[in-house]
Parts: C-alpha cells; sequence; structure tokens
C-alpha cells in the first residue's frame, strides 16, 4: 500500500516537472511581391509575414517584413519583427532544396521567438502551387501569398538548444 502511494506521488511529480506540449506557431497572412524591372519601378522585392504563438495567455500577432533587390537576395539575413509584449520574434529568410529557388515564389523561413529567457524556433518551406499562390501580370510585377484554405499555416517549433 504504501508503495503504491510512493510510486503515486512519483508519478504526479514527475508529470509536473513535464515539459506541456507546444502548439504550433500560426502563420495568419503571407505575401511576396517583386518589380517589374522596368527602368524607372521601385528595384524592391518584398516579404510580409503575420505570425503569432497561440501558447501564451495573450496571443500578440507579430508582423514581420523584409526587402531586397535582385542583386541582394534576402537569403540568411536575420530581420526584427515587430514587438510584442515579453517577446522578441526574429526571422530570415533560406533558399528552398529545389531545383528553382526563389525568394517570392519557392522559400523557407526561419522563425525565432525569445520570450522568458527562452528561445524557440521554427522553419518551414513555402511554394507556389503547394502552399502559396498568385500572378505576373503583364507588365512583370508579381505578387503571390498563402492560400486561403492553408490559413492559418502551423509552425511546429522547438526550443533552441
Amino acid at each position: 500500500m504504501h508503495l503504491n502511494i510512493i510510486l503515486a506521488i512519483l508519478g504526479l511529480a514527475s508529470l509536473a516537472a513535464a515539459t506541456p506540449s507546444l502548439n504550433p506557431w500560426e502563420i495568419s497572412r503571407l505575401t511576396t511581391f517583386s518589380p517589374s524591372g522596368r527602368p524607372g519601378s521601385s528595384p524592391w522585392s518584398v516579404i510580409n509575414v503575420t505570425i503569432a504563438d497561440p501558447n501564451g495567455l495573450i496571443v500578440s500577432p507579430t508582423f514581420c517584413v523584409a526587402k531586397w533587390t535582385f542583386e541582394e537576395p534576402p537569403y540568411g539575413k536575420v530581420n526584427a519583427c515587430s514587438d510584442i509584449p515579453g517577446g522578441q520574434w526574429k526571422f530570415e529568410m533560406l533558399e528552398s532544396d529545389s531545383e528553382n529557388p526563389s525568394p517570392t515564389t519557392d522559400f523557407k523561413l526561419r522563425f525565432e521567438l525569445r520570450k522568458h529567457d527562452e528561445t524557440f524556433v521554427g522553419t518551414e518551406s513555402f511554394r507556389v502551387g503547394e502552399n502559396m499562390s498568385g500572378l505576373c501580370s503583364a507588365s512583370g510585377v508579381c505578387s503571390f501569398g498563402l492560400k486561403e484554405e492553408k490559413t492559418p499555416f502551423l509552425v511546429k517549433q522547438v526550443r533552441a538548444q
């Protein structure tokens, strides 16, 4: 009998010490834009992402933006996102592993969230035809975004070592 009580107490202690599982982050909006490249037009390509961490008491979306030119691809550059209470988001664009990587139509995003002295990271791939859609106009301006049926898009995160 005493052994059963001790085992029960140990079991409760291990449950209390166990790390709660993390719900995936949620991307509610992702858009990319690339200019026509015609003389006199803006040279900037842009990505806009809205992401939120549903694991807190208050869910505060953050807005992430990066811009680049054709001559300077965005890969590997860490970008700060908008401030949220109690946390700091960053993201970087990574080149996809496909045959035709593109920072507007076929890429990876790596997100990092630092909150309460812990860092969490998550990486996902985005590709037109899979989880993105869009089009290019006759002038060469292209705009793509997360498919509506893919929102919110879930990003699995882990605690960084």
